[in-house]
């Protein structure tokens, strides 16, 4: 009888503990999150993510440098998915869960994409970093490698990346509108002060914003803008004087 339980399914499931990471979000969100539920700590969390050496046995995090200025080292490493655990995992378990997706996602890249990293001429942890800014820039997926492309001119100029979410991030709130006085955060992450790449990722990538960092589209833009239509999508421009002229339709679309 227990044979024929086991062979049909006809168990007690067992109760799991459900978690979901949505996609762009920052290790502060994560813990946050993670620290609703039950036995969890947000501060436990919290040093969890800012040790890697708790998870040096973890092949993906041996990629991460060992750079003071970066604000939690296991950001950006955390795959935005939904996770059942079973009651009693501890925090450093479902954290080691979370990055072992990370590396089970990347085995759907296209083949090859390793080599993609020395084409580019960057590190796995500064395309980690591109396609965190992906993510947080982009919500329609088209114009995902054509951000990208737009980030690979700029860092090729060289040309400072002014991405507002960096500021956001290093500001450590997402707000609505950034301020000009914002802009002037003392931070390594502010691409508005600091020349190339922040220190590291600013939230976790979606597979889509990896592959874009890895697959930029050739382009000659430089600047973007967002659109004020509903689209979410972006206006893409060459130069200056036409990235502003963009602006003021963006600002034509708010108003109208």
């Amino acid at each position: 009888e227990i044979i024929r339980k086991l062979e049909t399914g006809d168990v007690i499931p067992i109760e799991m503990v459900r978690l979901t990471i949505p996609e762009g979000y920052t290790v502060r969100q994560i813990a946050k999150r993670m620290g609703t539920m039950e036995g969890w700590s947000e501060q436990t969390v919290l040093e969890l993510l800012s040790d890697k050496e708790a998870f040096a046995d973890v092949e993906l995090v041996q990629h991460i440098p060992d750079d003071s200025s970066i604000q939690f080292a296991l950001e950006g490493y955390l795959f935005p998915e939904t996770y059942d655990f079973v009651p009693g995992t501890t925090e450093k378990e479902a954290i080691k869960a979370l990055l072992q997706m990370t590396a089970n996602r990347l085995k759907q890249l296209p083949e090859g994409w390793e080599s993609r990293l020395e084409e580019l001429g960057i590190t796995f942890h500064e395309m980690m970093t591109i396609a965190s800014l992906i993510e947080r820039e982009v919500v329609v997926d088209h114009e995902r490698a054509l951000v990208a492309g737009v980030i690979y001119n700029r860092l090729a100029l060289p040309m400072r990346l002014q991405i507002d979410a960096t500021v956001q991030y290093a500001l450590g709130e997402q707000k609505e509108v950034v301020l000009l006085d914002d802009l002037k955060i003392d931070s390594p992450y502010n691409t508005y002060e600091n020349d190339g790449l922040p220190p590291g990722p600013i939230a976790s990538p979606s597979l889509r914003s990896i592959e874009a960092a890895l697959y930029p589209e050739e382009t000659s833009y430089y600047f973007y803008v967002t659109k004020k239509d509903g689209s979410r999508e972006h206006l893409f421009a060459e130069t200056y004087e036409e990235h502003l002229r963009n602006k003021a339709i963006s600002e034509s679309q708010s108003s109208s």
